[in-house]
């Protein structure tokens, strides 16, 4: 049943692909240059500019804009990393931490989904998961946002691109990936948490709607 159940799965991936390649040439193409004007506190969250990376590594992302920065409060530092997309087509999609970490050094330690409180009866779900390179390990929270909307399933991110092209004309998106190391008193889940809920509403009025 579970072998039968990820074909089915691998199969609407492979579907939803060809799909999105068949309507990108008609896409809607929305401005990202307000990712860059993210302000550098965020609460009582103050922030840097962690540089770019090379060209080998853009290449191989391909996204539109992205940015890194680390912020810090109280001495607990998370890095932020978002990588935006204005059309996605095939080869130029967002990819996936669960892949493209492991193939990087990084395995899995700890897999989950956790929920998140942005905003008054908002909450949103992502996936809040432990990482371990070099003996060391991470908590590496990630989601995917686009038009005001999160969640943690590549699935279901696929799915509401497929639903955007179709009605919108867009399939644009956006990851957002927050990590801390994990060491003693030091970035608890909770501290992420506390991060993501400063960072959410205005992370979305930077990103296009």
């Amino acid at each position: 049943m579970t072998s039968r159940r990820l074909l089915i799965v691998a199969a609407w991936m492979v579907a939803a692909g060809g799909f999105l390649r068949i309507v990108s040439a008609a896409d809607l193409v929305p401005e990202a240059s307000g990712l860059r004007a993210l302000p550098l506190q965020i609460d009582d969250w103050r922030g840097h500019d962690l540089g770019r990376f090379d060209r080998d590594t853009e290449a191989v992302l391909q996204a539109d804009d992205y940015l890194l920065r680390r912020y810090a409060r109280d001495g607990v530092p998370v890095d932020l990393f978002v990588a935006y997309y204005a059309t996605q087509r095939s080869g130029h999609t967002i990819h996936s931490p669960l892949n493209c970490l492991p193939g990087t050094g990084w395995e899995w330690v700890d897999r989950r989904r956790e929920r998140v409180s942005v905003g008054p009866g908002r909450d949103i779900d992502i996936n809040g998961n432990v990482a371990r390179k070099n003996g060391e390990q991470s908590l590496v929270y990630y989601w995917y946002q686009s038009h005001g909307r999160a969640t943690a399933s590549e699935y279901r991110n696929k799915l509401l691109l497929v639903q955007d092209a179709l009605t919108l004309r867009r399939s644009d998106g956006a990851l957002v990936r927050v990590t801390a190391p994990v060491l003693p008193r030091i970035a608890r889940s909770a501290d992420l948490a506390a991060f993501i809920r400063a960072l959410y509403p205005i992370l979305a009025r930077h990103l296009p709607e």
